[in-house]
């Protein structure tokens, strides 16, 4: 399969292709699992669902969501495409608030955080045709960008980037049942907010917590030292590691020489981060953070090369 051919699911995921005018010096694959960030993206699943599900749980998807993470996917993606790298972007339109396509679906979490993580379907899908429709989609979406990583890191033997983004804070909420939205609104409540942690403006995942694997390693580096030398404080590992449980270690361990993920700080990213509405994204903010990847990504390729 061709970059080119790579199909877009209406409601599942949008692939985007940026193709030079000339042959392409190489390809880059930016993946957005946590695309849905779009009001419109959360009431159109919503509307699909049949079970009960806790009050206000929109909250949930504002607070959660990876904004920003298309826009600096598809600022990357222009920007490769201009220096005559090819670039595709895959952009998640199932809202992680009902299925999180950054997950292996095996039905061992139960609903429930593993390690920190939220599972792939939340406790309070209780509806079995909910679930059922869910992890179809959920399906649909792995099979799409399975292609694209054969097509990319496969056959072209090229680059992958997951990109998401990052609450500022690290925000200790453990439900993720019907519970879920009192406790973020217990939470974010001012005198709670103060008290939790700043997250790093970036954050390299790249290793499994035991050290005993490492995703890309001179990628990995690249992408540090870009972020360094932009001024910017990019840490590794410091808010999560790679976890089996998500599907971007399953990716990164087929190609572990050429996929990363890269978490941006939402307070960057939008002007300002709104916790249970929409923000407004910051372009300067995006370019700020995306910039540096690009950077990373050309050096990169040409060493490939």
């Amino acid at each position: 399969m061709t970059p080119e051919t790579l199909p877009s699911l209406p409601g599942v995921v949008d692939v985007t292709v940026h193709h030079p005018a000339r042959e392409p010096r190489g390809w880059v694959l930016l993946e957005v699992p946590h695309g849905a960030t779009r009001t419109q993206d959360y009431r159109r699943v919503e509307a699909q669902l049949k079970g009960k599900l806790p009050e206000d749980l929109v909250h949930f998807f504002y607070v959660n969501t990876d904004i920003g993470a298309p826009e600096a996917a598809g600022f990357a993606a222009r920007a490769l495409c201009k220096a005559g790298v090819g670039a595709v972007v895959a952009r998640c339109l199932l809202p992680r608030t009902f299925v999180d396509t950054n997950r292996v679906l095996d039905g061992a979490s139960g609903g429930k955080l593993k390690d920190g993580l939220t599972p792939g379907l939340p406790g309070y899908i209780t509806h079995p045709g909910d679930a059922a429709w869910l992890s179809a989609r959920h399906a649909e979406y792995t099979d799409v960008v399975r292609r694209a990583y054969e097509a990319i890191c496969g056959e072209r033997r090229g680059l992958a980037v997951q990109v998401h983004s990052y609450a500022p804070k690290s925000v200790g909420v453990q439900a993720t049942d019907e519970n879920i939205v009192a406790a973020l609104h217990a939470a974010y409540a001012p005198d709670a907010y103060a008290k939790w942690p700043d997250r790093p403006v970036v954050d390299l995942i790249t290793a499994t917590a035991d050290g005993s694997f490492r995703a890309a390693p001179a990628l990995s580096d690249a992408l540090k030292a870009a972020y360094r030398a932009a001024g910017i404080p990019a840490e590794e590992n410091a808010t999560y590691h790679m976890h089996p449980i998500t599907q971007g270690m399953a990716w990164a361990k087929a190609y572990p020489a050429q996929v990363t993920c890269v978490e941006l700080n939402r307070g960057v990213v939008s002007d300002p981060f709104t916790p249970f509405g929409e923000s407004p994204i910051s372009a300067g903010g995006v370019e700020r953070l995306a910039a540096p990847l690009v950077t990373a990504l050309m050096g990169a390729v040409d060493a490939a090369r």
